[in-house]
């Protein structure tokens, strides 16, 4: 019997100091690095990527998980394949990257070693090269364009593409302009880490810049005024414009960001197309502002003799996980004395995460009382296509606004938007949809906390489906002294941002 009392007393000091060691020891985090290693195969100046890639960890509950790639190729190009194909025209070494991007996934994204790549044959001397030229990157109307690999997540990298085009029917020397970190946010939204040009571009330490002429009277696609500073104000978050008055341009934007860069090149050939990229690191401060959308502003000026010049502004949404369903604010302070004046812009965002192309989209997303439903506009949509005439039905593509007491439903009708998981749909970008719209504050509103929830219906090919995400967290927005809170969902649809 004291030998059983005495089993039982050292059983139980040891479970005592066991449980006294776990309490003691610091919270255990994920120190496991997953790694994508690269491999290729090269064929006189042809070159096939590849990387084999870590298993994924689903996200419970959220759509398949996978992976979106990013690559860079060492001469000035990229590509967003799987496994790209590449010819080079070059003989020489290049230093081939790849970013990869776990979507629906629990952890980091997996890190890739950069490799050397030779190539010894240059694109005239491989009898294998049989390629068709290189599909242009712009649009008939475009001379500048950004993309970035993937959102930014406080404390990872992304990377930062500009390219532009010299549209002249002569040899160019301009410069590049880049503007970050805006001044509405207390921290730094970014560093700029690394800035990779392949064409003889020089980063300027001057911030000064001399016109010498201020309009080049032969690009006749123009369609700004000298007196643009109130048109300035109003298109700040438009998407690209082009403009004449350089100085002024400058001038506002750094007003509006703390930062900038300024890249100059030389002898630019008619037509000729260049990329230059640079990576951003998501600086640790903005975790408190994940659901924001950040700013970067481009310019780009194909002539350093004129003012000439096109202005790109770029959202960048600040996440805690790569969900291509997010929402997002990026208001936090607004003068109570104008807010009613003010427009707060919204998004919608959707994906079509099934296995055949969606043709009808619904939105039902609950609006609180304290905006003017009245106020209501549309800014940008996609699918892209006209709104719905309210007096008829219409056998075109179209979208459809319903504006009720307590809701705004959106419907996409007479669409194609392919699924995730449809067959030979390797693009995911092409499986997305948005509404942007605005809207004002109401005559009467306060500080209030309100609940809501947004439903998504979609219709592939003849199957109905319905989602609905509930409003669980909610961003406050100052207004001087006063502050109102707005219930906005943690990881779906609504993507707000102050006008």
């Amino acid at each position: 019997m004291k030998g059983f009392v005495l089993k039982i007393l050292i059983f139980c000091c040891c479970a005592f100091a066991k449980a006294v060691f776990s309490q003691s020891q610091p919270a255990q985090t994920d120190t496991i690095t997953r790694s994508a290693p690269i491999f290729y195969d090269v064929l006189g100046n042809k070159v096939t990527y590849g990387a084999t890639m870590p298993k994924l960890n689903q996200i419970a509950g959220a759509p398949k998980a996978y992976y979106s790639y990013y690559w860079e190729l060492g001469d000035g190009n990229y590509s967003f394949e799987k496994e790209p194909k590449h010819s080079y025209s070059k003989k020489g070494t290049y230093k081939v990257q790849l970013w990869s991007t776990n979507n629906y996934d629990n952890g980091k994204p997996p890190a890739s070693r950069p490799q050397q790549v030779t190539i010894t044959e240059s694109a005239d001397e491989a009898s294998n090269d049989a390629s068709t030229p290189r599909k242009s990157l712009f649009k008939p109307d475009e001379d500048l364009r950004v993309l970035t690999n993937r959102d930014a997540l406080p404390d990872q990298e992304l990377v930062l593409i500009t390219s532009y085009k010299n549209t002249k029917d002569y040899v160019t020397n301009g410069k590049l302009y880049l503007f970050y970190n805006d001044y509405q946010f207390k921290n730094d939204n970014f560093e700029l880490v690394e800035t990779r040009t392949h064409y003889n571009e020089s980063i300027d330490l001057e911030d000064g810049i001399v016109s010498i002429r201020p309009v080049n009277a032969s690009a006749s696609y123009l369609t700004s005024t000298d007196d643009e500073l109130n048109e300035m104000r109003k298109r700040y978050l438009l998407d690209s414009v082009k403009r004449t008055n350089l100085p002024l341009t400058l001038e506002e934007s750094q007003s509006l960001y703390r930062d900038k860069q300024t890249i100059s090149f030389n002898d630019m050939k008619p037509g000729e197309e260049r990329s230059i990229f640079r990576t951003l690191r998501t600086t640790p401060e903005m975790l408190k502002d994940t659901s924001a959308i950040v700013t970067l502003r481009s310019i780009y000026v194909p002539d350093e003799n004129y003012d000439d010049h096109t202005v790109k502004d770029t959202e960048l949404e600040i996440v805690t996980s790569h969900d291509p369903n997010k929402m997002s604010s990026n208001g936090t302070i607004m003068n109570y004395r104008l807010v009613r004046s003010k427009k707060l812009k919204f998004k919608v965002k959707f994906q079509n995460d099934g296995e055949g192309p969606a043709s009808t989209i619904r939105l039902e997303v609950d609006t609180p009382e304290m905006f003017d439903k009245s106020t209501l506009n549309v800014v940008d949509l996609y699918p892209n296509c006209p709104i719905c005439p309210k007096e008829r039905e219409v056998n075109y593509s179209c979208l459809d606004t319903l504006v009720k007491k307590d809701k705004i439903i959106f419907t996409f009708k007479r669409i194609y938007l392919p699924g995730t998981a449809q067959k030979g749909v390797t693009e995911k970008d092409s499986t997305k949809g948005f509404v942007k719209y605005e809207m004002k504050f109401g005559d009467d509103f306060h500080k209030v906390k309100t609940k809501s929830r947004t439903a998504i219906y979609l219709i592939r090919m003849n199957l109905f489906i319905r989602t609905i995400v509930p409003l669980v967290s909610y961003r406050e927005f100052q207004l001087g002294q006063r502050q109102v809170p707005l219930l906005l969902p943690p990881k779906n649809l609504m993507n707000i941002l102050l006008a």
